[in-house]
């Protein structure tokens, strides 16, 4: 241990003879010579460098260096992102509230006796349509007194519209996929009203036109005092444009309807204090004492989220909604409980403030899997998977409840092994309903989901409400079978997918898939159950 000074001290003598001897060789010699490298650099006191380790130390401070500038860079963008994002923010909020001072509001007034009209001028006084409107019932002169703001400019009225149906030319081609996306909505208390109906409309009587058009001014329930009036008529005529007086699909309608229900007692349902805690991908959620690993985003929806997460036995799917409405934990409950229920998943439900969280736990050795996975070019495999989906219609609808929105993204498979088919369910009821508690619904024309087929001609106001799950699994299969839209056209047979229509000679698979479309599609006044149970048998025979 005393040596090493001794050493160190020897070499720098040495080095320093060295330096000496060179410079005093250079004078003689009068030649000027120019080093190489630095020496300063490379002796730093007792610690020598070598030129390797002077290029690395100098590479990670040029690296450094440019990191810094890299930061200071991206925060000036964040930092001017965020004030563009401001200052739109502050015009969308000006915007929003210029239209709200401008909206007109509808107004109703009764009055006891015609002479008690302010204008005392009667209808026939004017040729044009006055705001105050007078409309005489009885012989104890009540009167209702109607006040609407004048139509929009390039409105017609209902007796006044030119609008006529499309002439057809040999096939009708319509894409569901491109009308659909822009018209179609999931239920919410957020939400706008349903859609109206585009057809031609018949000839109303001044106080029908008044309801028909007024469907369209707000009010606190959503539609007009004086359509819903109107709608519980004796002999109104069914026939006519449907304008729905209350949203089926609506929070608070279902808050309503689960208020007398036994769902609470439930002991699979637990009340949360607090705000729905934050949900995102790799990230831990204790709920109930367990601890779930969320992995992935399976779904993003209007107001909800499905991820798929992991317990320390098995892979859950966990939905996460901003609605504190338990309606997919009664749903499915209803679902499961029924004696068609068996190979369904287990569900439970945390409800919070602002919310609620549902949870779906496969049976002892069952797998979730989604319902597009494995199927392209398999005509076999999507056979498989209509038969489960038909054997979902048939159990849900011997509930009587409507899901009125299939679509293979709401759709996963619950199955042992490579076992077919799958046992299918929905992740999402938002747009589902109860018959048995909704018995107001008795046609499509109630449901929200079914305005853009009925805006097509593909499905009439009248027709059973269940039609609409029917359309649902036509779409359904056929993004399976060919991983795109849906494309109608007609014919004189009826409505049929453009892929397999036409008589042509072809395969089996072609002709069982051109039935298929074809029953789903024209239904019309047959039982929906017996369509679905005669297009499974076929399916079966064909395909299991």
């Amino acid at each position: 241990m005393e040596e090493q000074p001794v050493c160190i001290q020897n070499e720098s003598a040495c080095l320093a003879e060295a330096h000496d001897s060179s410079r005093v060789l250079d004078q003689e010699t009068g030649v000027s010579e120019v080093s190489e490298y630095c020496k300063d650099l490379l002796m730093r006191g007792q610690e020598e460098m070598n030129f390797e380790e002077l290029r690395a130390e100098r590479y990670f401070e040029l690296k450094k260096k440019k990191m810094q500038e890299k930061l200071q860079r991206l925060k000036e963008e964040e930092e001017q992102l965020r004030q563009e994002l401001e200052k739109k923010r502050q015009q969308r909020l000006s915007v929003s509230q210029a239209r709200n001072s401008c909206k007109p509001a509808a107004s109703f007034h009764v009055y006891e006796s015609a002479e008690e009209n302010p204008s005392g001028k009667s209808e026939a006084a004017s040729s044009h349509r006055p705001n105050d409107l007078i409309v005489k019932s009885d012989e104890k002169g009540l009167c209702l007194k109607v006040l609407f703001p004048g139509l929009p400019e390039g409105v017609v009225s209902s007796r006044g519209s030119q609008n006529s149906e499309p002439e057809q030319y040999g096939l009708q081609k319509l894409d569901l996929g491109k009308v659909g996306a822009k018209q179609m909505y999931r239920g919410d208390s957020k939400r706008s009203g349903p859609l109206t109906i585009s057809k031609p409309q018949e000839n109303l009587s001044p106080i029908e036109e008044i309801s028909v058009e007024s469907a369209s001014l707000p009010s606190p329930e959503g539609c007009s005092p004086i359509e819903r009036d109107h709608s519980t008529q004796p002999g109104t005529n069914s026939n006519r444009p449907f304008a729905a007086a209350v949203n089926p699909c609506d929070a608070d309608v279902r808050r309503r309807l689960l208020e007398n229900s036994d769902i609470f007692s439930s002991p699979n349902l637990h009340s949360q204090s607090g705000s729905l805690p934050a949900v995102t991908e790799h990230s831990c959620l204790h709920l109930g004492g367990a601890v779930f690993d969320i992995f992935s985003t399976l779904m993003d929806g209007d107001g909800f989220s499905v991820f798929q997460a992991s317990t320390d036995n098995d892979f859950v799917l966990i939905k996460v909604d901003s609605c504190s409405t338990p309606w997919d934990f009664y749903q499915f409950g209803r679902l499961r409980s029924s004696s068609a229920g068996a190979g369904l998943p287990l569900i439970s439900c945390f409800l919070f403030d602002d919310g609620c969280i549902t949870v779906y736990t496969p049976p002892q050795d069952h797998t979730f899997t989604e319902l597009m996975e494995s199927v392209q070019d398999s005509s076999e495999l999507v056979g498989c998977k209509a038969v489960g989906l038909l054997q979902l219609l048939l159990q849900l609808h011997s509930c009587r409840l409507l899901h009125a929105a299939l679509r293979p993204n709401v759709l996963t498979c619950c199955h042992i092994g490579c076992q077919e088919p799958a046992c299918i369910f929905p992740i999402d009821w938002s747009t589902s309903v109860d018959l048995d508690l909704q018995q107001n619904i008795t046609s499509v024309q109630h449901l929200p989901s079914a305005q853009p087929y009925i805006h097509l001609g593909l499905l009439e106001p009248n027709d059973p409400p269940h039609l609409v799950d029917l359309v649902g699994v036509a779409e359904t299969v056929h993004l399976l079978l060919t991983n795109s839209a849906m494309v109608l056209v007609k014919d004189a047979s009826g409505w049929q997918v453009e892929q397999f229509s036409g008589d042509g000679p072809c395969d089996i698979d072609t002709t069982m898939w051109r039935r298929f479309f074809r029953s789903l599609l024209n239904a019309g006044r047959r039982s929906p159950t017996s369509i679905l149970t005669e297009l499974k048998e076929q399916l079966v025979s064909l395909y299991l």
